[in-house]
């Protein structure tokens, strides 16, 4: 069976939709027609995100959220996975949150199992494409980049942005696609070397706590008759973690989507590549645009209609293109220690997957007053 076919597969068989004597009924038909075009469209694609506040070197913007147009999200590493066994707190799971042991527990290595354990590429701040090797699930470089190279090679922009010591700031970031897990905010104090002495040590000895228990989802403005119109941010809880030795993290609000079981993509394929594709369509790779059909989610959406995985522009026959990803920010505020020395930082997200063994990064620079 390829890809698509197993999940039509599992999709079909294990949630009864069908069998060889029966045909769905009326209520059914438009779930199978999701997934009929779900296997004939899905291509490569993985989980996709960059800062969009404060502005960072690969030009993400709250203007933009996850569009990934401008190839901002392509600063990551993968193939990556935590070293030793799972350390997060049932209550922090986001995907296949039912299972934490035995052969199904398939997110087991992932790096959101234990955050900031899974080694990374670089500087701490993302390798273009993901690192050395390319993969076929977007794991190529910006243009202008070779693969594998550090994000600080891009150049800063012309403006820095300035912080207080012991303020709280406004920090957001978007994702393209959505495999879950959760994330941080780091700094770490320029140096005189190579990449600013800038390391994923430096930044994991200096990880940034959340001021308050609410996060926000701001959307992307949008055109009506002529006027560019905003509407105002939707307040939802975050799921906060504190790490032994790593810091405070928090989970992505946004649950992804359930159609089958992963276990069965990691015993049906050796290949990286091919377990890929099959981990997308058991997510519901383009099922619906955005938001996961009723029913389907990983855990309880925090505001109707915030989940999804991704979806494609696709033309039947023609194939499948686009960058859109999600049309929201991810939004928080986080701490500046009050007792930090004054100078040049750079400010480093890394998001942690659940659903595949990848890490994104992308650095800010700062100013702290």
């Amino acid at each position: 069976l390829d890809h698509c076919s197993l999940f039509c597969s599992f999709f079909f068989v294990h949630s009864n939709f069908c069998s060889q004597n029966t045909l769905p009924t009326s209520n059914m038909r438009s779930g199978v027609t999701a997934v009929v075009a779900t296997c004939l469209l899905a291509s490569s694609v993985d989980a996709h995100g960059h800062i969009t506040i404060p502005p960072a070197r690969n030009n993400g913007s709250v203007e933009l959220a996850g569009n990934c147009e401008n190839l901002a999200c392509l600063w990551f590493s993968q193939i990556t996975e935590i070293p030793g066994e799972p350390t997060l707190p049932d209550y922090a799971r986001s995907f296949n949150v039912n299972v934490s042991s035995g052969e199904d527990d398939w997110s087991r290595k992932m790096p959101w199992r234990a955050p900031g354990t899974a080694p990374v590429y670089g500087s701490g701040c993302g390798a273009a494409g993901g690192g050395p090797k390319a993969y076929d699930n977007g794991g190529f470089p910006p243009d202008g980049y070779k693969q594998g190279e550090d994000f600080l090679n891009a150049p800063e922009l012309p403006t820095k942005t300035v912080w207080k010591r012991g303020s709280v700031q406004e920090v957001a970031w978007a994702t393209f696609a959505n495999h879950g897990g959760g994330y941080s905010w780091r700094i770490c104090k320029k140096g005189e070397g190579k990449y600013y002495n800038a390391s994923e040590e430096c930044f994991q000895n200096n990880v940034l706590t959340f001021s308050g228990d609410k996060q926000w989802i701001r959307y992307t403005p949008f055109w009506q008759w002529g006027e560019l119109r905003t509407i105002p941010d939707y307040e939802i809880p975050a799921v906060r973690v504190d790490i032994k030795g790593r810091g405070q993290w928090t989970r992505n609000p946004v649950p992804g989507c359930y159609f089958c079981n992963q276990a069965e993509c990691m015993r049906n394929y050796s290949k990286f590549d091919d377990q890929q594709h099959c981990s997308q369509a058991c997510s519901g790779l383009n099922v619906t645009d955005r938001s996961c059909p009723p029913g389907t989610t990983q855990f309880p959406e925090a505001l109707p209609g915030l989940s999804g995985y991704y979806t494609q522009k696709c033309i039947p026959g023609t194939g499948c293109d686009g960058l859109a990803g999600f049309n929201y920010n991810i939004v928080d505020l986080v701490n500046i220690p009050e007792d930090i020395d004054a100078g040049d930082y750079l400010l480093s997200w890394r998001w942690d997957c659940e659903q595949s063994a990848q890490i994104w990064q992308n650095c800010a620079d700062i100013s702290i007053e």
